[in-house]
């Protein structure tokens, strides 16, 4: 049993990742389609303004997940179960909707997806968190972090609603332009934050395993 147990977590990380892989190279051969067949792009305006902030936020969430993963595994061992091995589909149908629903007329929905896209890699994350801290592999970086507890997530919570709201604002208000446009610079800082804290809990992680060693 014990070697079977060592088996699943030696070979959790290439799963995932190879998984992971063939459902981002789908979703960016998807989003470079799209980019072509969107004739809006290239007529300036209003429209095109919006529809090139839409592409960047959409371009660097499949990044952002990409890296959430790659760091994670990287990281911690954990051992796995069978949701880990569902959730990168879920993530995927996100990706793929988020990106179908790329263009000014569908923004509404298109926040949406992405407050969806955001919640379920949340919930993922803290999931794998929750078994690595369990595995004495990973002791050097949660001996460092007191257990995650509710109020830790409030600003999760609170990027989710916002998105939300987005999303609600945008479907009543007729695709207004400027409003568009402030609500998608507002999504495009949200990301470039998660980013900073991949970034952050990264080094950090190594800083603890430089030391330990």
């Amino acid at each position: 049993m014990d070697k079977n147990i060592e088996r699943a977590r030696e070979l959790l990380p290439a799963i995932l990742i190879t998984v992971l892989s063939m459902i981002q190279a789908l979703a960016l051969e998807i989003y470079w389609t799209k980019a072509g067949d969107s004739v809006f792009l290239w007529q300036g305006g209003w429209e095109a303004v919006i529809g090139w902030l839409q592409m960047l936020a959409a371009f660097m969430g499949i990044l952002l997940i990409w890296l959430l993963y790659v760091s994670t595994v990287l990281r911690f061992t954990w051992l796995p179960t069978l949701e880990d091995t569902i959730v990168p589909f879920f993530i995927g149908l996100c990706e793929f909707a988020l990106i179908d629903m790329l263009g000014p007329e569908s923004l509404g929905v298109w926040f949406m997806i992405l407050a969806a896209t955001f919640a379920v890699s949340i919930i993922a994350n803290h999931m794998v968190m929750r078994r690595a801290r369990q595995d004495p592999a990973n002791a050097y970086f949660f001996d460092e972090m007191a257990p995650a507890r509710w109020r830790d997530h409030v600003r999760s919570f609170i990027v989710v609603a916002i998105l939300v709201v987005c999303g609600a604002l945008l479907g009543l208000s007729d695709s207004n332009p400027v409003l568009s446009v402030v609500a998608l610079l507002l999504a495009l800082v949200v990301l470039a934050q998660q980013f900073w804290q991949c970034h952050r809990f990264w080094m950090h992680s190594m800083e603890l395993l430089e030391q330990k060693s």
